[in-house]
């Protein structure tokens, strides 16, 4: 019983969140990503003007083979819009199955009414700083048409500072004692590394446009910095209300730990 609560409370808090921070991505995120593509559009079309006028005879043959293989992505408008809302609510609902399993856990060591709202938002509050703005101070958001270092360095790196950074805070919020050092050599860790950076990211435009990529980028960093904090206080606060609310009754069950050993 106590798994079932947990999951279709993971459901419920996840869809909530995920409707949320689709509407604030629609009104910050989306416009700067759009005018992001316009100039990135534009920057292929004009690499693309040459060799399409020379190489007329190949591309006729082969447009139907690259098109074949190319990658499937949404249509712009409605499709779109609904594949992010969609993709939104599943990652939501994820990241709620973890928190809610999170303060679960807590709750049942503390054996004692712990969870609720308002520490749910703590709970949500260093979620943020795990996944999303740790791993920002190495790797900020990119917009459409920036030139960045392979994927798979990109990734590990990013793994690495989520992990770290859950580890070192958690040594730091429950290990008591001089290990807490441990917490902050943690913390430190991949940027010691050094995330994987390459010179030049808006090379291929003009000066200009590169200016402009640049303006947008920072506004980028800024509007997913809002909207993923949003879906992170959501996530901790209705999560922490949900186990309290439902959880809590089915975790009575099981006992305090003190009472599971005796």
């Amino acid at each position: 019983m106590l798994f079932r609560r947990i999951v279709l409370c993971a459901l419920f808090v996840g869809v909530l969140a995920g409707l949320l921070v689709s509407a604030v991505q629609h009104w910050q995120v989306i416009p700067i990503i759009a005018a992001a593509e316009v100039f990135e559009g534009s920057a292929e079309g004009a690499e693309a003007a040459e060799p399409a006028a020379t190489m007329a005879h190949d591309h006729d043959h082969g447009a139907a083979h690259v098109h074949d293989e190319a990658a499937w992505e949404p249509e712009d408008g409605t499709e779109r819009h609904v594949w992010t809302l969609i993709a939104n609510v599943l990652t939501a609902i994820g990241f709620s199955l973890v928190l809610i399993a999170a303060i679960t856990t807590w709750e049942h060591l503390r054996g004692g009414r712990v969870a609720s709202a308002r520490s749910g938002l703590v709970w949500g509050a260093a979620a943020w700083l795990c996944v999303f703005a740790a791993p920002s101070l190495g790797l900020p958001p990119e917009i459409p048409g920036t030139a960045a270092a392979a994927l798979d360095a990109r990734q590990t790196w990013w793994l690495i500072a989520v992990l770290c950074s859950a580890t070192g805070l958690s040594v730091l919020a429950f290990v008591p004692g001089r290990l807490r050092w441990l917490g902050i050599a943690l913390l430190a860790l991949p940027y010691a590394l050094g995330a994987p950076h390459i010179d030049g990211a808006f090379a291929a435009y003009s000066d200009e446009v590169a200016r402009q990529m640049e303006v947008l980028t920072g506004q980028f960093a800024i509007a997913t910095a809002i909207s993923s904090a949003i879906e992170w206080l959501a996530l901790g606060s209705l999560a922490g209300w949900a186990v309290a609310r439902w959880v809590r009754p089915a975790l009575a069950t099981l006992g305090t730990p003190a009472t599971a050993r005796a």
